[in-house]
């Protein structure tokens, strides 16, 4: 899969070597606590996972990319987007490092993500959902243009603790017309 470039970002597939930076990104509490990673997030994990990426990329069925900024020259976060072929949608999931919070990165990896999904995949719809206390996260997705479609409630166990999700949905018809380069 070719990398897709963006303003002040990069997304790209993983590469074995990332497995450090991600365990070191991920192992953060704030992060794991809204995010709902294991915490401690081991190299391991790290590595699990990137070793199925390729699989899920070959299906069609994720895309799991790499967040690299082009100023830090490194990996500040991860993107993916889960495609549920027989609807021709997909769900964004995201997350950034604890440092590179409040600076637009979530904001520009997400419309890059959205572009790629509409554009190169021919989706329909793209959604996310959102714990409600991830009120940075819930930003990034009105940003973006995204509409809140409603509330699920109790619907994730993250950190010992049920959480309200709030669902964010954006159609092809309304996104493309609007976006702006």
């Amino acid at each position: 899969m070719k990398p897709l470039d963006a303003e002040r970002i990069v997304l790209r597939t993983f590469k074995k070597e990332d497995a450090a930076r991600i365990q070191e990104l991920a192992n953060n509490k704030e992060v794991a606590s809204i995010i709902g990673l294991p915490h401690p997030y081991e190299l391991a994990h790290a590595k699990e996972w990137i070793d199925i990426q390729p699989g899920l990329i070959q299906e069609g069925t994720e895309y799991p990319l790499a967040v690299y900024s082009k100023d830090y020259e490194d990996i500040i976060g991860t993107i993916c987007i889960r495609v549920d072929k027989k609807n021709n949608q997909g769900e964004l999931g995201y997350w950034m490092g604890r440092p590179y919070w409040g600076n637009g990165f979530a904001t520009e990896a997400v419309k890059r993500m959205i572009d790629f999904g509409f554009t190169d995949l021919g989706l329909n719809k793209v959604w996310a959902a959102a714990i409600t206390r991830n009120e940075g996260s819930m930003k990034v997705l009105k940003k973006v243009g995204m509409k809140q479609e409603g509330i699920l409630r109790e619907n994730r166990y993250v950190s010992g603790t049920y959480e309200d999700a709030a669902v964010y949905g954006v159609l092809k018809r309304e996104y493309l017309p609007e976006r702006k380069e």
